[in-house]
């Protein structure tokens, strides 16, 4: 079993992506200094210059937002819960500081659209949601904490509405 975190909206979203992430190709990651696993210097098939490895400077950076329409699970697992047209995957680790980014995600989003859903299931649960509606006004760091809480008893879903 494993969380998953989405988005759903009447309207598309916007993907964003991990500022920190770059990739590197063997040769660049050579010169930094990495320190390869002999598998990839010793294989001659491989495109040394080609962008194959993901690099961080420290691995906090990994946890940082990334919104995505490109879902990990599939899409029954979202329609299972909304009907809304529009989804994207939140991949990322819950801080105040990152929530303050959703915050302003969800605000940014709903210029355009009149309602987003942010949803947190357990894949092949599929158990009735706790679903809890707040306007935008209403919408602050606290009302996204349990999207970073530990454990699960059921799925939960925030539906933010423009007014």
């Amino acid at each position: 079993m494993s969380e998953f975190q989405f988005i759903t909206s009447d309207r598309p979203l916007k993907e964003v992506e991990n500022p920190y992430i770059k990739f590197l190709s063997i040769n660049e990651a050579i010169k930094k200094g990495v320190i390869l696993p002999d598998m990839l210097t010793d294989d001659e098939d491989l495109d040394r210059d080609e962008k194959i490895l993901m690099n961080v400077e420290s691995e906090e950076q990994l946890d940082e937002i990334e919104i995505k329409r490109d879902l990990y699970y599939d899409v029954e697992n979202v329609e299972a819960y909304s009907e809304k047209p529009h989804v994207v995957e939140l991949r990322w680790r819950y801080s105040d500081a990152r929530a303050e980014q959703l915050v302003e995600y969800i605000t940014d989003h709903l210029k355009t659209a009149g309602e987003v859903e942010i949803w947190k299931v357990w894949i092949d649960e599929q158990t009735a949601p706790n679903v809890q509606s707040i306007t935008l006004d209403e919408l602050t760091t606290d009302a996204l904490r349990f999207l970073g809480a530990v454990g699960f008893d059921r799925p939960e879903c925030l539906r933010v509405t423009k007014a």
